[in-house]
């Protein structure tokens, strides 16, 4: 019998995620003699260049991961195949609100997320305590916190102020003030008071960040927290952690040192606003094998392959499943124990849809 192969491309942070998925492919071709699964993982630099192209030559892969905005314009030109299938096979209940939100047209999933992950605000709890500090509920609480916090060898709070990271901070923190970049009419909104009032916010608090933050990437963020240069981050992830437990001093290496707050909101804002990284499955029309990989996917979120495959990030690869978030098995991961916190914060986000895609303000901007 001739293999029936298809193709799954995905672009994930680390090695050990990529290496998850390949296992569940072979126990997926196990359970599936003469079915091949080819899986290619590429930098998202790399990634959506590579699809753009196998459309154009009519060659597309059965599966992908890709930027919610992308799922999105994919979609409006008609290139994608529901996965109606798939979210009826884990139960439509079963899965989050906000995760269904992304990727999907009147009641037809057109992407479904592999897992999320919010951005935290991360601080050092020890010194907050000793200093007597409150969690910021507005701006200006957080930019009295990081003039609190900062000191001559120390600064109040670190941001990455890259090209991407900057961006991403920028739509969280509009949407944190109740604004938008665009109206209904697509006019530009650049100098409403909303937007104003982040950029003077952004002004007054990074006045607290280290010298030359305006070239800090996140990594260079996170150096600088668990390097004590600097006593809060504002565009953390739960992935941090694992570079906390790494790089910092062993006996801080924990959430009794690095915490997270909730995120504040800005003056003309009512509650916070945190950015999502949930890159959703695609399914390509044109593809040869499409009932093949909606079988796949169906095994990817099986509990015993998806609990491995959130367990190469825990605190970081958060399930799309309500059934596995309360599983004994996930909640007994050690890493999820030891950064309980973290995980709570972000399940807060995601229960009160205060969490939105990377440059997605309101759903409504999905689709315009």
């Amino acid at each position: 019998m001739r293999p029936i192969a298809f193709v799954a491309a995905l672009a994930l942070a680390l090695a050990v995620s990529a290496e998850a998925v390949k296992n569940i492919a072979k126990r997926f071709e196990a359970k599936h003699p003469g079915v091949k699964v080819e899986v290619e993982a590429l930098a998202w630099g790399d990634l959506e260049p590579k699809i753009m192209q196998s459309l154009a030559a009519g060659t597309p892969p059965e599966l992908s991961h890709g930027q919610p905005i992308t799922c999105s314009a994919l979609q409006s030109k008609g290139l994608l195949l529901p996965l109606d299938e798939v979210v009826k096979a884990l139960g439509e209940q079963n899965i989050w609100d906000q995760v269904k939100r992304v990727c999907r047209v009147g009641n037809t999933q057109y992407g479904l997320v592999h897992a999320a992950g919010t951005s935290l605000l991360i601080y050092r709890k020890d010194l907050a305590q000793k200093a007597g500090l409150k969690p910021p509920k507005t701006w200006a609480d957080l930019v009295v916190n990081a003039k609190a916090l900062n000191t001559s060898g120390m600064a109040g709070i670190t941001i990455p102020g890259d090209n991407l990271f900057i961006n991403i901070l920028l739509g969280e923190l509009v949407k944190a003030n109740g604004g938008v970049f665009f109206d209904k009419q697509n006019r530009p909104q650049l100098t409403s008071k909303q937007i104003v009032e982040t950029l003077e916010f952004i002004r007054d608090l990074t006045q607290y960040a280290p010298k030359g933050w305006e070239g800090h990437g996140y990594l260079e963020t996170f150096t600088n927290l668990y390097g004590q240069k600097a006593a809060m981050m504002y565009q953390g992830y739960g992935r941090g952690a694992s570079l906390i437990e790494k790089n910092a001093p062993p006996n801080m290496a924990n959430a009794e040192y690095f915490d997270v707050w909730v995120k504040p909101h800005g003056p003309s804002g009512k509650e916070p606003a945190a950015q999502v990284d949930e890159e959703p499955w695609m399914l390509f029309k044109g593809s040869k094998n499409p009932k093949e990989a909606i079988e796949f996917l169906k095994f990817f979120y099986q509990k015993e392959n998806y609990l491995e495959y959130v367990q190469t990030v825990p605190i970081h690869l958060f399930p799309i499943t309500k059934s596995l978030r309360a599983d004994k098995d996930y909640q007994a991961t050690p890493m999820i124990q030891r950064w309980k916190s973290w995980i709570e914060v972000q399940e807060g986000y995601l229960n009160r849809d205060q969490g939105k895609p990377t440059l997605v303000i309101d759903w409504d901007d999905m689709n315009s």
